[in-house]
């Protein structure tokens, strides 16, 4: 079963407003079941948007941490989400968070090399415009020097219902996609393998 963004986005919000159940723990639930899925590796760069994405990024970041991971966080971008902001104030305390600006990528590439799993948190199913030159920059900077790559809910880059890129997209070798498989994520092969992570998104009985 796949799900288009449009209704993704209406069972987050009905999972949030009807139900009461706080954007925070769905961000929790998310990243947690995606650290699950990775601790048994030993070294992580995690390269986080400043939108809900990167919040996931954020808490799956700061589970390994507290775990003796070794991880070197990375940020980009400009809008911070509410979710984005909390989760950052905690991370902060647990280590030095690094920001991309312009395009000197040269800390982050040397990061990608040395350890063993890169966590694309930049983008998630809410994009829908082209990527400026940064962006794709970046994009093919994570390419090229990627070891392992994953991908918090989708591919950075690509159209969550349609699997077209907006310029280009993060090859993955796995891509988690949070609650459900979004359309496109089966018309691109730059998802690499599928797996889902359940966050507890309500569902009325019929649907």
């Amino acid at each position: 079963m796949t799900i288009s963004k449009n209704k993704m986005i209406e069972l987050e919000k009905r999972t949030i407003e009807e139900f009461n159940i706080d954007s925070l723990i769905l961000m929790e639930n998310a990243g947690m079941g995606i650290f699950r899925e990775i601790n048994q590796y030993d070294s992580f760069t995690i390269i986080c948007g400043k939108g809900n994405n990167g919040g996931d990024g954020l808490v799956i970041a700061r589970h390994l941490i507290l775990s003796g991971k070794i991880v070197e966080v990375f940020v980009v971008g400009d809008k911070e989400s509410q979710e984005f902001s909390k989760n950052l104030e905690i991370i902060e305390k647990l280590t030095d968070v690094k920001y991309i600006k312009d395009h000197n990528f040269d800390e982050l590439i040397e990061s990608i090399e040395v350890n063993e799993i890169t966590v694309d948190a930049i983008f998630g199913t809410g994009l829908n415009r082209k990527l400026n030159k940064f962006y794709r920059s970046l994009i093919d900077a994570i390419n090229l020097h990627g070891n392992y790559v994953i991908a918090v809910d989708i591919p950075s880059g690509m159209d969550a219902d349609t699997g077209e890129e907006y310029g280009n997209c993060v090859a993955c070798n796995v891509t988690y996609a949070i609650s459900d498989i979004k359309k496109g994520e089966l018309l691109n092969s730059n998802v690499g393998e599928l797996k889902k992570i359940y966050i507890g998104i309500v569902r009325y009985k019929d649907e």
